[in-house]
């Protein structure tokens, strides 16, 4: 792997969207930046005056995380990493990753999960995935599109049933302001996408007792 895309959706987020775009290293020339706003217009406007590093992208309506990691997934020609506008990638993070990621997976066939400091969240939660480990799924729809919001489990399955394609590097970490943990961080974004939550998790269930994996099952 050689360059990454990071992929971000966001939604109504600036302050906390600043914060993230600020933690990602200016001097990585084979990085770039993606952001995918969630039927955000005003976002979207303040990041072509504002960022010009940044390539923003509109979803005109609300589509939720799901649509739009995939939006902003399917033109990555090399590696792919999806973040969240909430986060801050701390010191040496990506590169730690990237670096973890080529000793691990040479042909690009793999996924490196970061490590989300201030609770114990999903393994695949944060993960920079290659090409290769892409190209599995239809039109690189990395994210299952029968869920709104709650989908990464599924790469996480999706590895282990593979086998051996899936590292987390202790040295790639980010920094997640989730309610959870902050509740003074609690906003719209996080409320609207738990009115989801159920379904998400409804779907989840039937797809396991299917043994349905996005990516195995269904291309």
């Amino acid at each position: 792997m050689k360059h990454i895309d990071i992929v971000i959706p966001t939604r109504n987020r600036i302050e906390k969207l600043e914060g993230t775009l600020d933690s990602i290293p200016k001097r990585l020339p084979n990085v770039s930046i993606i952001v995918v706003c969630d039927g955000d217009r005003d976002t979207f406007e303040y990041l072509i005056k504002n960022h010009k590093e940044v390539h923003a992208e509109l979803v005109p309506e609300n589509k939720g995380t799901v649509f739009c990691r995939n939006w902003g997934s399917r033109n990555v020609k090399d590696g792919l990493l999806y973040g969240t506008d909430d986060i801050i990638f701390l010191e040496n993070s990506i590169e730690n990753a990237l670096e973890c990621f080529n000793k691990n997976f040479p042909d690009d066939d793999g996924v490196v999960g970061f490590v989300q400091e201030g609770n114990s969240f999903h393994p695949t939660g944060i993960a920079l995935v290659g090409q290769k480990f892409l190209q599995r799924y239809p039109s690189k729809q990395l994210f299952c599109p029968y869920y709104f919001h709650f989908a990464c489990f599924e790469i996480y399955n999706l590895c282990n049933k593979l086998g051996n394609k899936f590292v987390q590097e202790e040295k790639a970490r980010v920094f997640h302001y989730h309610p959870c943990n902050f509740p003074d961080q609690m906003d719209q974004t996080h409320k609207d996408a738990r009115k989801f939550k159920q379904e998400d998790f409804i779907m989840k269930a039937k797809r396991e007792k299917k043994k349905l994996i996005w990516g195995y099952d269904e291309n």
